[in-house]
């Protein structure tokens, strides 16, 4: 999603959940009534027909978050299959329960001759991640409590490796990646793996979030552990080019726009020997997916 996820508004190009964390078949967009909306405006950018998504550089919407460009699912079949690059949408945007989507789209192509604008530029978000078997970087970060941490810390143990920012706006960016990872870990707990997986979140927004911030998430966001919420978990953050290195080496793209981040999902499962298992994109994998991958014991 791609937080161009948020993403875009945050980037997130890597695309909005559909709608529910779990799986298969069209997104349901029934809304509670809890639901908050927001008029959206903006020019699209892309459109991901098999998706069910529309890449959008829109503009500020008030209350929620500044201009950028980012992937949304979108409620009308018709508008995934008419729009192009260059037209001008409005519509929108619900934000319900952990998803959001747009709705109530409306389309206009730019007049002749007319460049279309609006919106920030977004990042590209089009690399794959690193190869099976590919060996994590050496680049130290450090971890909740200010400690510094390399791969080797890990080693014996599998990782699952997400990207998250703390501030991050919306419930179907890194919200829901930390609660991919609690549900995996609670998995693991009923299976008896207690200490063998860690849980890696990684800050792309070094600046603000500090060890004493994280480890104030961390105590908000993990949920099932006793005692000690970092046992399993750990929350890395390091200067603005450490942390590029860990977001270059997975192939995700990030950039500041005014308040926000616009940035794109990454989360990938790591062996015991530090080497890459598999690289999940964006946010519309499932937690099965995800156990899968998990090297076995």
């Amino acid at each position: 999603m791609t937080c161009k996820h948020l993403l875009p508004s945050l980037l997130l190009s890597t695309a909005l959940l559909q709608v529910v964390g779990c799986g298969g078949g069209a997104p349901a967009y029934e809304s509670s009534a809890e639901a908050r909306r927001y008029p959206i405006t903006g020019v699209v950018r892309g459109v991901d027909a098999k998706g069910g998504q529309i890449s959008v550089a829109h503009e500020t919407i008030p209350g929620l978050m500044d201009a950028m460009t980012m992937s949304f699912p979108v409620k009308e079949p018709w508008a995934v299959g008419v729009a192009t690059a260059g037209d001008r949408l409005s519509g929108t945007l619900v934000v319900d329960q952990g998803r959001s989507w747009i709705e109530g789209v409306s389309l206009s192509k730019p007049a002749a001759g007319e460049q279309a604008t609006g919106g920030a530029s977004s990042a590209t978000d089009a690399g794959i991640g690193p190869a099976k078997g590919t060996p994590l970087p050496a680049t130290p970060l450090r971890d909740q409590a200010g400690r510094t941490v390399t791969a080797r810390d890990f080693a014996g143990r599998d990782l699952v490796i997400t990207f998250i920012y703390t501030r991050c706006p919306l419930p179907d960016f890194c919200p829901l990646m930390m609660t991919r990872l609690n549900e995996a870990a609670a998995r693991l707990r009923k299976a008896g793996r207690r200490d063998d997986v860690q849980m890696v979140a990684i800050s792309i927004d070094p600046e603000r979030d500090t060890p004493e911030v994280l480890a104030a998430y961390g105590r908000q966001h993990i949920t099932g552990e006793e005692g000690d919420p970092f046992r399993r978990w750990s929350l890395l953050t390091g200067t603005p080019a450490q942390v590029r290195a860990w977001a270059q080496f997975f192939t995700l793209t990030y950039e500041k726009e005014r308040n926000e981040i616009a940035h794109g999902l990454r989360t990938a499962v790591v062996d015991r020997d530090g080497k890459v298992v598999g690289v999940l994109r964006g946010n519309q994998w499932t937690t099965n997916e995800l156990m899968e991958m998990l090297p076995g014991r």
